[in-house]
């Protein structure tokens, strides 16, 4: 264990932890560490590395307001871009020295005599720190289901999340199992060179245009130039997904009957097979499910070497996929594009807070957050994107701005020898309210949806817009939280 109490440690350095890492240095704070597990910096953009992996929001809205790109390719960024984006922030605002690559936290736990947390790192070494910000992305520990016989596979298989680059799939048999947002992405780009792709689909999706496009270089230059038009156009971005896709997260939403029939029409534009177009028409309430976006999806179902399985899997063999209905399909290569085991991921460190009670010893109640941002058993220790605060119709980079500024806030006033944590009580008024008004959005309308926990509660989701998101953490409420001074600071 080190003997040097630093006044940070940051977990994760992917855009909230190097924009943590940046507002951090920017307050005066340069005493901090950011903890990250891989060895490099980039976070989901360094992992997820499949064919055809972008943005789903507009490049312009998905980077941090301090710090526009004018030099965007396209509409929609991929991933290489971004991930080079999220280096060249690192660099520009001079924190890629506080951070530790290969660096896996383990555990914290804190001492309420001292006000230290200590963390501690696979392989047995220990950090000490005042403060803690969870910068981890919630979308990040892949989950593939437990398929019988999924051991015998005689072929190389893989998770999106964890794409092996080193597997060539030209001329091969490839099934994917999963056609939500990463296997819309990859299938157009293996269909061009495997052998045969086989899409094993549960539940069609709503899956809208993205009207992707390159910028010209002429948009380029105007961005550079007026740094005002680029501002512009951002807030364009946001004010759209304010009006346009917004109200289509409320039950009964005029808008929704609009919207539907637009998706409907334009499934039926892009596929030609009238009985493939039925089964792609999702039976459930737009929204319910995240609507994703592709302009190239629906097309390359009409490919001859594509096809949909709408049976369930009952078994994969040496050679490869049985189904509930008694079929039989071959497979050289599985690709599993079924999403993330988010109660894994919230659970897999463990925290140690007040009274010696971990998160796993809160069970479902500890993964409950304050604005996102802390819960009461654990003072000092701040969550970046903690619970409920999914603003699904904005960026995820803009709530992570919102979030930095109302966490730097709390810092300031704890200071290096005070104890913050919100109120229990506030806590769990907060929470009946998100979970009250969670209730009447349209993620609530009935549909199997990874959003919705076992218990019925919605925990990765805010229920208003961007803009009830910022007026909530614009001002400090410190009635709502307890400030201690640590025993070993009187």
């Amino acid at each position: 264990m080190t003997d040097t109490i630093l006044d940070a440690l940051v977990l994760g350095a992917g855009f909230a932890g190097i924009g943590a890492a940046i507002k951090l240095k920017q307050a005066g704070i340069t005493n901090f560490v950011v903890a990250e597990k891989d060895d490099a910096i980039g976070g989901t953009w360094y992992e997820n590395t499949y064919p055809g992996a972008a943005c789903d929001v507009p490049s312009h809205f998905y980077c941090y307001s301090f710090n526009p790109n004018p030099n965007w390719s396209r509409k929609f960024a991929p991933q290489k871009e971004i991930l080079q984006y999220i280096n060249d922030t690192a660099d520009k605002f001079g924190v890629r020295k506080f951070v530790r690559l290969n660096t896996k936290v383990e555990r914290f736990a804190l001492n309420e005599d001292t006000g230290i947390w200590t963390v501690y790192l696979e392989g047995g070494d220990s950090l000490q720190a005042r403060h803690i910000l969870n910068g981890m992305g919630g979308l990040h520990k892949p989950s593939i289901p437990p398929f019988k016989g999924l051991i015998k596979f005689h072929g190389p298989t893989m998770h999106s999340a964890k794409w092996d680059h080193s597997i060539d799939f030209k001329g091969k048999h490839v099934a994917i199992v999963g056609s939500a947002a990463s296997a819309i992405q990859i299938i157009p780009e293996l269909q061009k060179i495997s052998k045969q792709v086989d899409i094993y689909q549960r539940t069609p999706n709503y899956i809208a245009p993205r009207n992707d496009r390159d910028f010209t270089e002429k948009e380029k230059k105007r961005f550079a130039k007026w740094p005002w038009f680029g501002r512009l156009y951002r807030w364009f971005i946001y004010k759209r997904m304010e009006v346009v896709v917004y109200p289509l997260t409320q039950q009964k939403s005029r808008f929704s009957v609009k919207a539907t029939n637009r998706l409907v029409d334009w499934i039926r534009s892009a596929i030609s097979d009238v009985d493939l177009q039925d089964r792609m028409i999702p039976n459930y309430t737009i929204g319910c499910k995240r609507i994703l976006l592709s302009d190239t999806f629906y097309y390359t179902l009409g490919k001859e070497n594509v096809d949909v399985i709408f049976a369930g899997i009952s078994e994969i063999s040496k050679t490869g996929i049985k189904t509930f209905d008694g079929a039989s399909y071959p497979a050289d290569i599985l690709v599993f594009a079924t999403g993330f085991d988010l109660p894994g991921h919230m659970h897999s460190i463990d925290i140690v807070g007040k009274g010696g009670v971990s998160m796993d010893d809160l069970g479902l109640d500890g993964e409950e957050a304050f604005k996102g941002a802390m819960h009461s058993q654990f003072p000092n220790f701040y969550m970046i994107t903690g619970a409920n605060t999914g603003v699904g119709t904005s960026s995820v980079v803009y709530m992570i701005e919102l979030q930095l500024d109302y966490i730097l806030k709390l810092m300031k006033t704890a200071g290096s020898s005070k104890l913050i944590s919100v109120k229990a009580a506030a806590l769990k008024r907060f929470n009946a309210r998100i979970q009250d008004e969670l209730s009447r959005s349209v993620w609530a309308s009935g549909c199997d949806s990874w959003y919705i926990r076992e218990d019925g509660k919605i925990i990765t989701l805010y229920p208003g817009n961007a803009k009830q998101f910022a007026k909530e953490h614009k001002r400090l409420d410190l009635e709502n939280y307890d400030l201690i001074t640590a025993k070993a600071s009187t």
